[in-house]
């Protein structure tokens, strides 16, 4: 026999014996949780929810034909729309025009509508991973829904959402292309402006160094050789002038003077008049005297004209020597300032070209430089211009709608069925409910009552060890009236948990 001390009655029993004894209190509580969570469906105001799905369609053109210029990111699409749609000038139109929470509007005003009205939104991303093709990404479609005691009230609301959602989307990817289209507009302006710079840059340096760029080498020193040609030639010709201008201007030095002239013939025909007096008259005769005196007083005034040249007579003035070298000093000293100016204009032109010719290898380095920038500005410009081409392409797809977009699946309808209370919830919730308030009414009636339910219990309150056990003995009424309870109990247990289960099966089907 175990001791009082050491006997322990399995738990499962001690669970048994309880669930034996308390059948009836499990039983009803059980059914009355039930019934009592499954009243709030009709106790509690209905909720319906009208949803709608937009998927995530690509772009209809393939990107190998026309590469898109505004990257489509569902998940921050998904919240910049949601930041635009659910904001509160939006809502609050939607709120006025649908007459939304009008005990709410009258007390708090329009704000805690607003705030109402954003609970009652869902917008949330949604996986299309069990589809047969499902397409690439970690979601593609947006599920959009509106949660009203009205089902039109849903349904209208949640179309009007669904609606500001996909023309949100286009607008705001109209708008990113075009902002792109323009900034690309913009740079390739800037590129076109840095390409004019570097042209006039190159032009400028080309023009300022001319003769000295690479590759006119051969060409400066043939024109070097043409000069010195030129120069000689020119320098001959200016000294073949000079010496004439000399000759003439020798010859014609000592040719006499008009004056000179003149007094020689007046001295000519002073004397001849002079030996007609003397041969008619003596030298005291007055006029013999006066023409002596007019002829020395003449005769001075040629010594001192003459200047010391030997005289010549009065008949080379008009000689055609004299006359061809005036002529010839005449044309020679008009063409020598222009043999001049062309001897000094050829030196510096040689001058310059030999120059040329020694400084040719200096701009090389520079002039490769400046190519170099044209030709960077100029891909760049290229670049600017292919991108700028199909950006321009990318937002006229964008402005047919023909980009990466939400595209409405399943449009918001008229709900059937409310989605609060929910039968297919509210179902096992009672049970649930039932269950733990049996079983705690059961645990308190135990814990309360004073009653041994039977040898465990006696054993562990440490009493002595039954010895003998006495069965009970019934009448023939007793054993008739016992059956009859144990019938009643099993069809009023049958029947309870038939209602439950009936219950819970309509329950379910109601809210599928």
């Amino acid at each position: 026999m175990p001791t009082p001390s050491s006997f322990r009655p399995p738990l499962w029993s001690q669970l048994r014996a309880l669930l034996l004894r308390r059948r009836w209190w499990l039983l009803l509580s059980l059914c009355a949780g039930w019934l009592g969570v499954v009243s709030l469906l009709w106790l509690l105001p209905p909720v319906y929810s009208s949803q709608a799905l937009l998927l995530v369609e690509q772009q209809s053109v393939p990107q190998n034909y026309v590469q898109p210029n505004v990257e489509f990111n569902p998940q921050a699409q998904l919240q910049s729309l949601g930041q635009q749609v659910l904001s509160r000038d939006r809502l609050a139109q939607i709120v006025e025009q649908f007459h939304l929470y009008p005990r709410l509007v009258s007390s708090q005003g329009e704000d805690a509508a607003v705030r109402r009205m954003r609970l009652a939104i869902t917008l949330e991303p949604v996986s299309l991973a069990d589809l047969p093709t499902p397409p690439q990404g970690p979601w593609s479609a947006v599920r959009l829904a509106f949660s009203a005691s009205s089902p039109q009230t849903a349904q209208g609301v949640a179309e009007r959402l669904t609606h500001a959602f996909i023309q949100e989307n286009l607008r705001a990817t109209q708008a990113a292309s075009s902002r792109t289209t323009d900034f690309l507009r913009e740079q390739l302006q800037q590129a076109g402006q840095q390409v004019q710079q570097a042209q006039q840059q190159l032009q400028q340096y080309e023009h300022g160094h001319l003769g000295l760029l690479p590759g006119q080498g051969q060409a400066n020193l043939a024109i070097v050789m043409s000069l010195q040609s030129q120069l000689g030639a020119s320098q001959a010709a200016l000294l073949n002038n000079q010496q004439e201008i000399a000759t003439d201007r020798s010859l014609l030095a000592q040719a006499p003077s008009a004056h000179v002239l003149r007094l020689r013939s007046q001295i000519a025909a002073l004397r001849a008049r002079l030996n007609q007096l003397r041969s008619r008259y003596t030298d005291r005769y007055p006029a013999v005297g006066q023409a002596g005196q007019q002829l020395a007083a003449l005769q001075a005034q040629l010594a001192q004209a003459s200047s010391g040249q030997p005289p010549a007579p009065s008949s080379v003035a008009d000689s055609p020597e004299l006359a061809q070298a005036r002529s010839r000093l005449q044309a020679a000293e008009a063409q020598l300032p222009r043999q001049q100016n062309d001897v000094v204009r050829l030196q510096k032109q040689l001058a310059q070209y030999e120059r040329r010719l020694d400084l040719a290898p200096m701009p090389a380095a520079q002039l490769a430089a400046l190519n170099t920038q044209l030709q960077q500005v100029q891909a760049n410009y290229q670049a600017r211009q292919a991108k700028l081409a199909n950006s321009e392409m990318a937002s006229q797809l964008e402005q047919e709608q023909g980009g990466a977009q939400f595209q409405l699946v399943n449009a918001p309808t008229v709900p059937r069925r409310p989605v609060w209370p929910n039968p297919a919830l509210l179902a096992p919730l009672g049970l649930a409910a039932g269950l733990l308030l049996g079983l705690a009414i059961c645990l308190l009636m135990e814990l309360s009552g004073d009653c041994i339910g039977g040898e465990a219990e006696l054993l562990a309150l440490g009493l002595t060890p039954v010895w003998i056990h006495i069965p009970p003995l019934y009448s023939r009424g007793q054993r008739f009236r016992r059956r009859l309870r144990f019938g009643l109990e099993w069809i009023s247990a049958g029947a309870l948990l038939s209602l439950l289960v009936l219950g819970n099966i309509w329950m379910l089907r109601q809210g599928l």
